[in-house]
């Protein structure tokens, strides 16, 4: 994580304050667990700018305590630190309150969405969010024309490095964060097809971003072929990805491709809802 100036300082004073019992401008009775909540809900606010400074204001806690909650919420994913230094809700919050509005409009929108989608392509369409070093399924679409079904199911994690969903969000990191998920999980084999080298992998990326789309050629599971496109939300922001899922047997990846304008469209629209 970046530390910018404002941080640098405070977390100089970090040791000398983190063992007062009361720190100035915090009520006494306030658990860990309601500071947690505080900052949450204060990162969680729509139309803020979400500052460090501003982040304070808004939950009454000191600096130390917020900057420590925030520092710890980064780390595992639940608020992102965004370059310009402020803080946002990080993918796993947005993975536990879309399960959460599970059943909402807005999640019976995005359902329906791919429902059309599933129909246009008579085949199973996954919808993944990534949650650090994996994709979580949240939606599955499973395509009842096909004599086998798939094993996947919702709430499932896959990796990166040999899925099309996690290949098509891979392809939208920066350099350094596809090495650093390289080396925190040595890219490991899964069939013959795997990529497990990182420069073949940033090669495949670079791929992925030209045509907008990526493809597991049997490279996770044999016999199963994907194509999968990345989704951001209205602000751009990487969250997951949603794929087309077939037995490669039957569909060959030239026509799994010529699904991609119907893939591609599908995104664009989902992008609206999430």
């Amino acid at each position: 994580m970046h530390i910018g100036p404002q941080e640098d300082e405070l977390s100089a004073t970090l040791i000398d304050e983190s063992h007062a019992s009361g720190e100035a401008g915090e009520p006494a009775k306030d658990s860990a667990a309601r500071k947690l909540l505080r900052v949450l809900e204060a990162v969680s606010t729509p139309g803020e700018t979400h500052r460090l400074s501003d982040l304070v204001k808004q939950t009454g806690l000191s600096k130390t305590s917020v900057f420590r909650l925030l520092s710890e919420l980064v780390d595992d994913g639940y608020v992102s630190r965004t370059a310009e230094g402020s803080y946002t809700p990080g993918r796993a919050l947005r993975l536990l309150g879309l399960r959460l509005t599970a059943g909402t409009e807005d999640s019976d929108r995005v359902r329906t969405r791919l429902q059309r989608l599933q129909q246009d392509v008579h085949s199973t369409i996954h919808f993944a969010l990534r949650t650090g070093d994996w994709a979580t399924y949240v939606e599955k679409i499973e395509d009842t024309t096909q004599p086998i079904r798939m094993a996947s199911r919702v709430g499932a994690q896959i990796p990166l490095h040999s899925t099309a969903i996690g290949k098509s969000i891979l392809a939208n990191l920066p350099e350094s964060e596809v090495r650093r998920y390289a080396a925190n999980t040595g890219l490991p084999w899964r069939t013959d097809n795997t990529i497990t080298d990182v420069n073949r992998l940033l090669a495949d990326g670079e791929l992925v971003r030209n045509r907008g789309y990526s493809i597991d050629d049997e490279e996770n599971e044999e016999h199963i072929r994907c194509m999968a496109t990345p989704v951001f939300d209205t602000r751009h922001n990487l969250l997951g990805g949603i794929g087309i899922t077939t037995l490669a047997p039957l569909v060959t990846q030239e026509k799994l491709e010529s699904y991609a304008p119907l893939l591609l469209t599908a995104a664009r629209d989902i992008m609206s809802l999430v």
